[in-house]
């Protein structure tokens, strides 16, 4: 596939969106740390931690697989398709089936695969592998993917990102009606026996709720100690991955999920693969901290100029290098790697990425010649005397060399001038304009000294003891703003359905108690509205549902996504209108775990904003395969 034009400025794209979301975070190296501690814990109690996930999950119904590598989980996979008569699947995205080759291996037992994430439909379509953790189209620009449309699907579009991604949903949304299998992945899973899926799309809504059977996959990494570490790891993940505060849907799975016939069938597989092998190597071992969130790519000089594809591997990037010696197929890629460091730098998790290539260097047969060539150099460059007694005689060789044609082409042509010489003669000269401004002087040799950015004011509020209601609720609608969202108080049925006379029709209300006067208020004012009761996820114009509450910091909604036919409901409308109690709108993101936590079995999703997708091009699409718009109601059941 080679060099593509498209790479570098998505990465770029990408971290400019992480870099202004971190100015406003002044912990971010307090969460990191945090975040390196749980992952370093799950990885010393792994067995310990996967036990207990495997007896939680069980537990609540679940069946509990696990496989020792690609082909033992490929054909757990297929077992589970044939014992339940799959034909049809939809998969959302999971760079851990692409790490086992499940796609050709499900189409060679002659099952029909979907892939529902638009970047993964996208390459599966040109039948190219992801070039990127979370962008799996990054290296296609918007001309190819229309021209791949028109050229497998038929359907022509205009070259813009909405509307292709618009062409996109209508052409996937049918097949999660008729598919009797979802795969999914797995972001975190906890011993309490919570699984958390992250998303942008909706697409992994509809995959792991409609079909008849739902499967995870998940590696054994994916473990961590507790439910309460997830606090730390939801703000770095998406923060890292697109720059978000929290990504459009969070799904916490902890019981089977409910379906027209009875109780969705689920099952879990727990992939090795060499990650245990990884695991035991005390040098290497925290290269399973990752968080898969792609941010040590988008800054790699190497990966931006061609993206996965230069790899030859699933996992590309300084972390895809850690990872090579391990899960198979086994390999050394460790030349590819400039050690500028930056990747190591931005890791949310402080893998020692840079320091750990160096290491797989040491260790390289590859590398034998070079390191003892280096090694030579290294002692002479440490040593001036050394240095300056043989450059006479080491730059007449280089002359010498090039006037015999022993040199190498393609290599820089030699300084005419000593460098030892250029260094004695260089002079530290004040910076223009800084006693201008008032600042002491810097010298030219000097780095700016990097301060870190205060949050806004708006971002303490959620850590202090007892905030302000009315504060943390101008603190919601400002992170509801943010995420391409609204709030508005609204007092009693009538009220509420005078808001919601004009909304556009078909207009299906949650069974609810909260909804049920409203109904009666519609139908005064003219409209009919629709109760979503027998029917199982309705087409709607605009759906009204009653959330569990709401978290300030990050503009997140909390709803009960398992129960009957409405937990689809918001999620196939042009317009999702949830109803908050007021007293649960300002949870803390702790306090929303444990919300969570002491729920109970099912699915519960957070919403943050409607849906989204930026995987052509790095354009930001709203109502990826979800509602475009969302609006909350702060509502109080008595005007």
């Amino acid at each position: 596939m080679g060099r593509s034009p498209a790479v570098r400025p998505s990465a770029h794209r990408a971290l400019a969106a992480r870099d202004r979301l971190l100015a406003g975070y002044p912990l971010w190296e307090a969460w990191r740390q945090q975040a390196r501690a749980s992952k370093t814990e799950a990885v010393a109690r792994l067995d310990e931690l996967l036990d207990d996930l495997e007896r939680a999950v069980t537990a609540w119904g679940g069946r509990v697989l696990r496989a020792r590598d690609a082909a033992q989980a490929r054909q757990l996979i297929l077992d589970v398709a044939r014992e339940h008569g799959v034909k049809t699947v939809v998969k959302a995205k999971s760079m851990t089936t692409e790490e086992i080759g499940l796609n050709p291996a499900l189409a060679a037992a002659g099952l029909q695969v979907m892939e529902t994430d638009l970047g993964e439909f996208i390459v599966q379509l040109a039948g190219h592998p992801p070039a990127h953790l979370t962008a799996p189209a990054l290296h296609l620009n918007r001309h190819q993917i229309a021209d791949l449309f028109a050229a497998h699907l038929g359907l022509q579009s205009p070259a813009e990102p909405e509307a292709l991604a618009r062409l996109a949903t209508t052409y996937i949304k049918p097949h999660f009606f008729a598919a009797q299998m979802g795969i999914t992945g797995v972001n975190f899973a906890t011993p309490e026996g919570t699984l958390v899926l992250l998303e942008n799309e909706s697409n992994l809504r509809f995959t792991a709720t409609l079909p008849k059977v739902h499967l995870a996959l998940m590696g054994l990494e994916k473990v961590i100690p507790r439910l309460s570490d997830l606090e730390v790891m939801l703000r770095l993940l998406p923060a890292s991955a697109t720059g978000q505060r929290l990504t459009a849907l969070v799904h916490f799975i902890q019981g089977l999920k409910i379906q027209p016939q009875g109780n969705q069938i689920f099952y879990l597989v727990i992939l090795d693969n060499g990650r245990r092998r990884l695991a035991a190597d005390p040098e290497l071992a925290e290269a399973l901290y990752c968080l898969r969130c792609g941010a040590c790519l988008n800054v790699c000089p190497i990966f931006q100029v061609g993206a996965a594809h230069l790899y030859g591997r699933v996992y590309p990037g300084a972390i895809g290098i850690l990872l090579a010696p391990y899960l198979a197929p086994v390999g050394d890629i460790c030349d590819l790697c400039t050690q500028c460091g930056a990747c190591q730098e931005i890791c949310p998790v402080g893998i020692r990425l840079a320091d750990k290539i160096r290491e797989l260097r040491r260790r390289s047969r590859r590398f034998l010649p070079l390191r003892a060539l280096t090694t030579a150099a290294g002692a002479v460059l440490s040593r001036p005397r050394w240095y300056r007694a043989l450059e006479p005689a080491t730059r007449g060789l280089a002359v010498l060399a090039a006037r015999q044609g022993w040199g190498l082409p393609g290599l820089p042509a030699l300084s005419p001038e000593s460098f030892h010489k250029r260094q004695r003669d260089c002079r530290c000269k004040p910076l223009l304009g800084d006693e201008d401004q008032g600042r002491p002087p810097r010298l030219a040799c000097q780095a700016p000294r990097s301060l870190a950015p205060d949050g806004a004011e708006a971002g303490r509020l959620a850590t202090k003891e007892n905030p302000d209601l009315d504060s943390l609720t101008a603190l919601l609608a400002e992170r509801l703003g943010e995420a391409g969202s609204s709030l508005a108080e609204v007092k009693g049925p009538a009220d509420l359905a005078r808001r919601l006379a004009g909304q556009a029709e078909p207009l299906w209300l949650e069974d609810h108690p909260w909804l049920r006067p409203v109904a009666g208020e519609l139908e005064k004012l003219g409209v009919r509205p629709r109760t979503a009761q027998a029917d199982w996820a309705p087409m709607a114009g605009t759906a009204v549902t009653v959330g569990l509450g709401a978290i300030p910091e990050t503009g997140s909604v909390l709803v009960d996504s398992g129960a009957g036919p409405g937990a689809v409901l918001g999620f196939r409308a042009g317009k999702q209108i949830v109803l908050l109690p007021r007293h649960s709108s300002r949870l803390s993101l702790a306090q929303a775990l444990k919300y969570v936590r002491g729920r109970g079995p099912g699915l519960v999703s957070w919403l943050t904003g409607p849906s989204r997708t930026a995987d052509i091009e790095k354009v930001l699409v709203l109502g990826a395969q979800g509602p475009v718009t969302l609006e909350i109601f702060l509502y109080q059941e008595e005007a």
